[in-house]
């Protein structure tokens, strides 16, 4: 079965809608997307959301309403991240492997553009008022700023190996670019398109994302299972608050008062208090999530989970710390037996099988393709 032939349910939804509920979120839909579904965005006015699914090339597209999976959109290769442009009705695309960002013209679903850009494009982030695109470029070590009337590349800012999220303090018109491998955060004057300054952060800094309701950047570090709140006013560290295991994802509910993260080592998403800087609960989700999105006519919480192909729909039903607190939760394969599969040698080339290592303790590190 391939991730578009659906059951039919009698609502008419490609999804089963869920009871399941508890003290902190309620599940509404489990929704199958292409493989290996990564950014998310929501457009509110389209009643429509876009997932990245980086192992089919292409976007799935999502009904808000109906909670359907219409038919979908083909871009470049990996696609990872992406943002809408609302003003004209765009959504810009990072094709990792591409090393492209492909530019969607929402009203007629389809691609109309692809603009080259350095390697690896991973994250975007868009000042819309001043009609620029910022795209982290991990391989390239630049942010890149593109015009998003003229569609065209302007500029590089240099930043660090591993440029990844992305995030722009509009009011000031600052930057700052999270450096996965140097696990460094870049400043950046967009006005001048420079690099200004450099922090040292957490291991494996990977998503940015900023909330003008208290005036802060959030950074998620993946390889230290924390969040850093920084100041924008005086681009100092606030808080470092423990999360999940693995944040790979962050965002900001319309409201300004929580921040979501996307948990991918352990299935959950942790919910951050903007106000007292604590971790109220983490919700369960599907496997390795990583794109966070949230509906604002509903509030609905939609995770992108990259490990089992599907959004997670939700709703989150904390309004402060859950009264059972927070708990690491195991991964479902924990204590399961290791299944036979075979992986070529880095240094021969020869295949070697899983039961070679039998009865031993080893690791194996799956990661991003780049």
């Amino acid at each position: 079965m391939s991730p578009y032939d659906l059951p039919a349910f009698p609502d008419g939804a490609a999804c089963e809608i869920s009871p399941a509920a508890s003290e902190t979120h309620r599940l509404i839909a489990e929704l199958p997307t292409g493989l290996g579904p990564e950014g998310s965005v929501v457009d509110d006015l389209g009643r429509r959301a876009y997932v990245a699914s980086s192992r089919s090339d292409n976007l799935t597209v999502i009904d808000l309403d109906r909670l359907t999976v219409l038919d979908p959109i083909g871009v470049g290769r990996e696609p990872t991240d992406l943002i809408l442009d609302a003003r004209r009705r765009r959504l810009f695309v990072c094709d990792l492997r591409g090393s492209s960002v492909s530019v969607i013209d929402v009203a007629r679903q389809r691609r109309e553009a692809s603009l080259e850009v350095p390697a690896y494009p991973s994250c975007v982030a868009l000042d819309a008022e001043r009609r620029l695109l910022y795209v982290g470029c991990a391989a390239g070590a630049v942010v890149a700023v593109i015009d998003v009337d003229e569609l065209r590349v302007l500029a590089t800012i240099p930043a660090e190996l591993g440029a990844g999220g992305v995030a722009v303090d509009t009011r000031r018109e600052i930057g700052y670019c999270a450096n996965f491998l140097t696990d460094s955060m870049s400043i950046l004057d967009c006005a001048a398109r420079q690099q200004i300054g450099r922090l040292e952060l957490g291991r494996a800094p990977c998503a940015t994302v900023i909330n003008p309701l208290n005036d802060s950047l959030y950074v998620a570090n993946s390889a230290s299972d924390s969040v850093f709140r920084l100041s924008l006013a005086t681009r100092e560290l606030a808080a470092e608050i423990p999360v999940g295991r693995g944040p790979v994802g962050i965002n900001v509910s319309p409201s300004g008062d929580r921040v979501y993260v996307g948990n991918r080592a352990e299935g959950t998403v942790s919910v951050i208090g903007a106000a007292d800087d604590r971790e109220w609960g983490r919700l369960p989700v599907g496997e390795a999530p990583a794109g966070l999105a949230v509906d604002p006519s509903t509030n609905r919480l939609l995770v992108s989970n990259a490990g089992s192909a599907t959004v997670t729909v939700l709703e989150d039903l904390l309004d402060g710390p859950s009264a059972a607190g927070t708990a690491a939760v195991p991964h479902p394969l924990v204590g399961q037996r290791l299944p036979d599969f075979a992986l070529p040698d880095l240094r021969s080339g020869k295949l070697r099988r899983s039961r070679e290592w039998s009865e031993r303790k080893y690791i194996l590190n799956f990661f991003a393709s780049w």
